[in-house]
């Protein structure tokens, strides 16, 4: 079993706040997330970074089940590869549309 899970992470609102989140989840401690990035609506994409941490997120991150509970929101299991191809970037080039 590989000790990260990956996943994008919809979220469909009208503020200023981010669209999509990335996160790099780690399975063997309590599903914290190590790493994230933040995609706005002008698909400017901005790694979280928290210095002096081990984790970026106060508490552990659902599973996309119990994510995809709720109409605003809609996750998926992506690779490794996409998560790290989308944190080297500054600008987010996938489509950005609410999946549901």
């Amino acid at each position: 079993m590989n000790r990260f899970e990956y996943i994008k992470w919809f979220w469909k609102h009208n503020d200023d706040m981010p669209i999509l989140l990335f996160y790099e989840i780690d399975l063997e401690n309590e599903r914290y997330a190590t790493r994230m990035i933040e995609v706005f609506s002008d698909k400017r994409a901005n790694p979280v970074v928290e210095k002096g941490f081990d984790y970026i997120t106060e508490e552990p991150i659902p599973t996309i089940d119990e994510i995809n509970i709720e109409d605003e929101f809609f996750a998926v299991i992506i690779s490794k590869e996409e998560f790290e191809n989308v944190y080297k970037s500054e600008k987010y080039v996938g489509d950005i549309s609410f999946p549901k």
